[in-house]
């Protein structure tokens, strides 16, 4: 296995300094690597060749490729060997994350099964429900899914309006799930109602349970070959063993979830992001106008040079959550819990419990700068393909349906922006990072890189300081606050990465990016200024045609 960071951090850390190292890809053993390529292998040789076949709804197909997948261990990359998983590293999770996401239909199926459909089980299941579901799932004998969504509860999710009422040792669930993924062929429901109306609540709920009812398959803009339903349930007799957590607990049971599901989100946008620039890089060698590839034209390399450049920040960024992530499921600090406000255990569980809520904000921020990310490579991919790129017989196609309802579930890129910010005032209060004024951060000299990284942690630092004693965030505000924060980000990430391998692609791509960040810096301090009360220095732009000229030459 890959050794990861080992350095212990902590959510909102990328505001206070750059660290010496993170974890990069250049650190994945050959073992990681192999299992990557088996992962790629069967989702390009007996996943892809069914496309059409998923696509057109055939009843059973989807299942028998997850079943297919689970003869691979894939279905149990975070699960501890104990219940039948491979209990990987989270960053070689999101290494093989990666790889699934090659096809989106088989991906989603797969992400909704693996993460929130079985890991609610590791944060909060008792060992009763961990030794009775999560082999079966692991095994694919069962599939899972999460029923949290609803009609009028979608980015509010604590405004659902599903009711649970007791009876003795039983619960009887009565309401409406909406855009229920796996919900076809699914075998275990994670399931969410408000017990007498007020106390959110998680619970289990198998197929066969009466009164469950799985409505007809949704016709959607994307992802075809996946299966997502609406499911009514009518007075369904849960027992109580099968409640997940404490009565009142489903908050944590749903948001401890979403956030390594945005995690994953996050990794399998950076897989997609690279299959979309291969197509478009490929097609524009190949295709030929005016006498030569189109390649050779400046408004269409440009486009692939900036593709190429955004995949290696994102990359960066990624992977040095995945090691920040993997170090704190290792280790549990010291009063780690009573931080966050749940019961100090020294178990595995309790690990995972604080790993799943200490990097909200890192979680909501890669899902969004990902997704972002994603749908302008697979723009420009299409736009390079011209009309043909228009054409459901060309991949980009169906790559550019596929991909655009990354950035609505698992919380919307708007509902993350909020998180990012929300999660970061939570862990200030609490002390548990602290802003670097202007001044306190040491700049090299000659480093434009690191002036730049300083003044985006003045600006976002006092900008949030600021939000402190505000009852309820000013939205117009939130958003150039939430987008300096993935630049510095992933620009923090980038030069970090850059500086560790010493790649002259990764330098050439940093210089990019850093140049873009700064023509947008002004901007943001225009608009926190309300904020931070300061008035911003105008940047003299460098010249963008050589620094594109640079990442294109190292390609």
């Amino acid at each position: 296995m890959n050794s990861a960071t080992e350095r212990l951090t902590h959510s909102g850390a990328f505001l206070e300094g750059t660290p010496e190292t993170i974890f990069t890809p250049e650190q994945f053993t050959a073992e990681d690597r192999l299992m990557a390529e088996a992962t790629e292998r069967f989702i390009r040789e007996q996943v892809m060749p069914l496309v059409s076949r998923l696509e057109s709804g055939e009843k059973g197909l989807m299942r028998a490729l997850l079943q297919q997948a689970a003869q691979l261990g894939l279905l149990g990359i975070d699960v501890p060997s104990e219940y039948g998983g491979l209990g990987l590293p989270k960053t070689t999770s999101a290494l093989i994350t990666e790889k699934t996401a090659l096809q989106p239909s088989f991906a989603v199926s797969h992400a909704v099964h693996t993460s929130v459909g079985s890991l609610p089980l590791l944060l909060f299941g008792t060992r009763e429900q961990t030794e009775r579901y999560l082999p079966r799932l692991t095994a694919g004998e069962w599939i899972g899914a999460y029923a949290l969504t609803e009609p009028e509860a979608g980015s509010d999710a604590l405004a659902a309006r599903t009711r649970a009422r007791r009876e003795g040792g039983t619960y009887y669930l009565t309401g409406n799930k909406i855009w229920i993924t796996n919900a076809g062929f699914a075998d275990l429901f994670v399931t969410f109602a408000k017990v007498d109306g007020t106390r959110f609540t998680a619970f289990l709920v198998e197929r066969s349970a009466p009164g469950l009812l799985v409505e007809r398959e949704e016709h959607k803009l994307g992802l075809h070959g996946s299966s997502t339903c609406r499911i009514v349930l009518q007075e369904t007799p849960v027992p109580i063993a099968n409640r997940l957590g404490d009565e009142g607990q489903g908050a944590y049971v749903a948001l401890y979830t979403l956030n390594i599901g945005r995690f994953k989100i996050g990794a399998a946008a950076v897989g997609l992001g690279k299959e979309a620039w291969r197509l478009g890089y490929e097609y524009a060698h190949e295709r030929r106008q005016f006498g030569r590839p189109i390649a050779e034209f400046d408004l269409v390399w440009r486009k692939l040079a900036w593709g190429r450049t955004l995949l290696f920040v994102c990359e960066s960024a990624l992977y040095r959550l995945a090691g920040d992530l993997e170090a704190t499921f290792k280790i549990l600090p010291t009063g780690s819990e009573k931080n966050l406000g749940s019961t100090p255990e020294n178990d595995p569980q309790s690990r995972w419990r604080y790993a799943a809520a200490s990097f909200a904000a890192e979680c909501a921020l890669i899902k969004v700068a990902a997704t972002e990310m994603l749908d302008q490579v697979i723009d420009d991919a299409l736009q390079i393909h011209g009309g043909y790129g228009f054409s459901e017989e060309y991949p980009i196609a169906r790559l550019y349906r596929d991909a655009r309802v990354n950035r609505i579930y698992e919380g919307t890129n708007e509902i993350n922006r909020l998180n990012l910010v929300e999660r970061l005032l939570y862990m200030r209060r609490r002390g548990l990072w602290t802003p670097v004024m202007e001044g306190e951060a040491p700049t090299e000299p000659n480093e434009p890189i690191m002036e730049t990284l300083a003044s985006l942690r003045h600006l976002a630092s006092k900008a949030t300081i600021a939000l402190e004693e505000v009852q309820e965030l000013p939205q117009a505000l939130i958003e150039p606050l939430s987008d300096a924060l993935i630049a510095l980000y992933l620009l923090d990430s980038a030069f970090v990465r850059a500086h560790m391998t010493g790649d002259p692609f990764q330098h050439a791509a940093l210089a990019l990016y850093h140049e873009h960040v700064r023509r947008h810096l002004t901007g943001w301090q225009v608009d926190l200024s309300p904020l931070t009360g300061e008035t911003p220095i105008p940047l003299t732009p460098q010249p963008l045609a050589p620094l594109y000229e640079r990442v294109w030459r190292s390609l």
